[in-house]
């Protein structure tokens, strides 16, 4: 089964199977039926969402979404992801500046450059 194939079998399944929060289902669950791996289903799920599916998870598992709220709560989540993964990428650039190589020195400004646009 190729992947484009598990990824379409995949939102079928969750959509008849799995419709809103209250159905939801554990990500080993979901290994263990399609025989993927925990980095395939995160990235089956990835996939989907960037193509407009609302595959919606929480502390529950992973569910198609069956309303607006369900989306937007997912959606914050992964806001919420986005700032602490800013926030760990930030301060490795200023622990850059902890380093004494000059070539560390140039790579530090690079980075703030870069991020000035």
């Amino acid at each position: 089964m190729d992947y484009v194939n598990i990824t379409e079998i995949f939102l079928e399944y969750l959509k008849m199977n799995h419709a809103g929060k209250e159905k939801a289902v554990q990500s080993r669950y979901l290994e263990n039926k399609f025989y993927i791996s925990a980095r395939n289903v995160r990235n089956i799920v990835n996939t989907l969402r960037c193509d407009g599916k609302p595959i919606c998870s929480d502390e529950s598992g992973y569910y198609y979404a069956s309303t607006e709220e369900e989306v937007m709560n997912s959606i914050r989540q992964l806001n919420s992801r986005i700032d602490k993964i800013a926030e760990a990428k930030n301060g490795l650039i200023n622990s850059m500046s902890l380093l004494h190589d000059s070539r560390c020195q140039f790579k530090l400004k690079f980075w703030i450059a870069c991020e000035k646009g």
